[in-house]
């Protein structure tokens, strides 16, 4: 396990389709904007069936759900090369300085995940929030018990609660 990364079954990761307005409809789908390798930028979906699952059984809360929400956010904007969703929420066109400060915050937060909460604890996440595997599909992957992932996801959620907590800003208040 330490040594594997979790990649996620061929049929999960569908580059170029969009999803049925009814999966749109749950909330569980989210719209974002990366770079291809001509750096033109490319819409994609992301979708994390397990953290929805644990949050509608009670397994999880709301701040947990935002927690994994941001680490997502930050990880495809600043690790995978994706549009800020922040930067053009004022209607005007965001400027390459913001771009980039923003980008840079987003790599900083992401390394402080990793740097304090580990390796796998990343692996976990970014099956989960970037890959779209649900508990079921980590389950098979590492080939632990569906109720093991399903705590060591619980658990990791509430550290991240925790680090996002002590980060410096108003990120979790």
């Amino acid at each position: 396990m330490h040594d594997e990364k979790l990649e996620p079954p061929p049929e999960i990761m569908v580059k170029g389709l969009s999803p049925l307005p009814d999966r749109l409809a749950k909330g569980d789908v989210i719209e974002t904007w990366l770079y291809d390798e001509h750096k033109v930028p490319q819409k994609v979906f992301r979708s994390s069936g397990a953290l929805y699952t644990l949050r509608r059984s009670g397994a999880i809360e709301d701040c947990h759900v935002v927690a994994a929400e941001m680490w997502a956010r930050d990880y495809e904007t600043g690790v995978l090369g994706a549009r800020d969703p922040e930067a053009g929420k004022s209607g005007a066109k965001s400027d390459i300085e913001y771009a980039m400060l923003s980008r840079a915050a987003a790599v900083s937060r992401c390394q402080s995940v990793q740097r304090n909460l580990g390796e796998i604890s990343q692996r976990f996440l970014q099956a989960m929030m970037i890959d779209g595997l649900s508990v079921n599909q980590m389950s098979k992957v590492m080939r632990k018990e569906h109720r093991k992932v399903s705590g060591a996801i619980e658990l990791l959620l509430e550290q991240l609660v925790e680090l996002y907590d002590t980060l410096p800003g108003q990120i979790m208040r």
